[in-house]
């Protein structure tokens, strides 16, 4: 009786949502502010963009805010958001599970525009707004569409599907999901309610005045072909703090952490190490497979288990927070190998290219936009290991080229993928639609 209760409230306030009229209201700001909608302040990609841009108008004297689901830190500007509580959450929330209505009910970001950083700001500037947990309703968007200037980034496809932050090369997306061949797929889903969901999403989203940000042409491609595409869409790609993320000292480096001078060190490093899938752990298995017999080559894992493992073929190194550590053990490497199946514009290409790494890839979302093939690092064809190797042993072998790729990569960062150069451009569009 109780999940029976809660299906018929959870199919009433659907219903209700999806019929509430917004009416577009006049908002005369005398000053720019600006709020900041994330799943974190710290985790992420995202969350290094959004917290990067909140610091940038912090340093222009503008008015910013964060509101995140998870919060780090004792920052003041920057609130965590919470969630509702009531006996009618809970029940939505066992529909939610039962029905597989992803992210539907989180009834506290139907108020969000209560919140005093929303009702002060003069723009919304959302980022990643699921989560494995989840935080924010995308029926909270025509509400805060029609009281605010609204500017969506995008950092995966989670938008534009029926459930999945990455289709891979399922194009369902284009025509309504359904039959899901991957319901495994983050976030994942126990039945298939993909149609019903991408359904949904479409009709919030025809409700919505607001502003797409895709940080790759590749995404932009395909937001011009999914259920946004009526919504005016501007490239911006990602930037890093070169200030940071620049070459160290190799030799001086590779003393700090102990790391051998004579060998060729090949760098590699995802979140759950070799195991996540979507970095393409099973391609680095494979390699490391292929040249553990070459006692010239030493693997390491930036993100592997809790303290620092060593042998003679590869280093585990624990995650590293402090962004100059990072960069340092970019510099004490030869080069960068990245097998993502699935990905956007990732910083830590950037980061590393930066730091004079040239990078060995997969032809994967919008990473061809950043390592240039043959220039800067090796584009493999997507999941072809023989061709990963090809790339590995050309850039390996040839000391003059792997001289010129990291003088590319360095120059490249620093002319096209720069935090100033990011920060300008959204400064600009902030500008314009404001």
């Amino acid at each position: 009786m109780f999940i029976f209760r809660a299906i018929i409230f959870a199919y009433y306030t659907r219903y209700k949502l999806l019929h509430t009229r917004y009416y577009k209201q006049k908002h005369i700001q005398t000053q720019k502010s600006i709020v900041y909608i994330n799943t974190s302040n710290t985790q992420g990609g995202a969350a290094r963009i959004a917290y990067d841009l909140h610091m940038f108008q912090l340093s222009l004297s503008n008015q910013s805010q964060m509101l995140v689901s998870n919060k780090q830190g004792t920052e003041a500007e920057i609130y965590e958001l919470k969630q509702d509580a009531s006996k009618k959450q809970q029940l939505l929330y066992e529909a939610q599970k039962w029905l597989q209505w992803q992210d539907f009910f989180h009834l506290a970001s139907l108020q969000l525009y209560k919140h005093p950083a929303i009702q002060q700001a003069s723009i919304v500037h959302a980022h990643n707004l699921h989560s494995w947990n989840g935080f924010f309703s995308p029926f909270a968007l025509p509400e805060l569409c029609s009281r605010k200037q609204v500017i969506w980034t995008l950092h995966d496809m989670h938008a534009v599907t029926g459930h999945c932050a990455s289709s891979f090369k399922c194009e369902k997306w284009k025509i309504g999901c359904g039959n899901c061949p991957q319901l495994e797929t983050y976030p994942k889903l126990t039945k298939d309610t993909t149609s019903f969901i991408w359904k949904t999403k479409k009709n919030i989203y025809k409700r919505c005045d607001m502003h797409i940000v895709v940080p790759s042409k590749w995404l932009q491609d395909i937001v011009s072909q999914s259920i946004l595409s009526h919504l005016p869409c501007t490239l911006i790609y990602n930037g890093i703090d070169t200030s940071i993320y620049k070459p160290y000292n190799k030799q001086e480096v590779r003393t700090k952490f102990e790391l051998p001078s004579g060998k060729t060190i090949i760098l590699f490093s995802a979140d759950l190490g070799i195991a996540n899938p979507f970095k393409g752990g099973e391609y680095i298995q494979q390699l490391i497979e292929r040249y553990k017999t070459i006692p010239e080559i030493l693997f390491v894992n930036i993100g592997g288990g809790t303290s620092i493992e060593k042998s003679d073929l590869i280093w585990n190194v624990p995650y590293i927070q402090d962004q100059t550590e990072m960069a340092e053990w970019y510099s004490a490497a030869d080069m960068y190998v990245y097998p993502s199946l699935a990905d956007n514009c990732p910083l830590v290409v950037l980061e590393a290219m930066a730091c004079g790494l040239p990078i060995v890839t997969f032809n994967t979302g919008g990473i061809p936009e950043l390592v240039l093939h043959n220039q800067t690092g090796y584009v493999a064809n997507y999941k072809d290991f023989d061709d990963l190797c090809k790339g590995f042993n050309f850039i390996r072998n040839n000391i003059e080229i792997r001289k010129s790729m990291v003088e590319k990569s360095i120059e490249r960062v620093q002319k096209c993928f720069t935090l100033d150069i990011m920060n300008e451009q959204y400064y600009n569009l902030y500008k314009k639609l404001v």
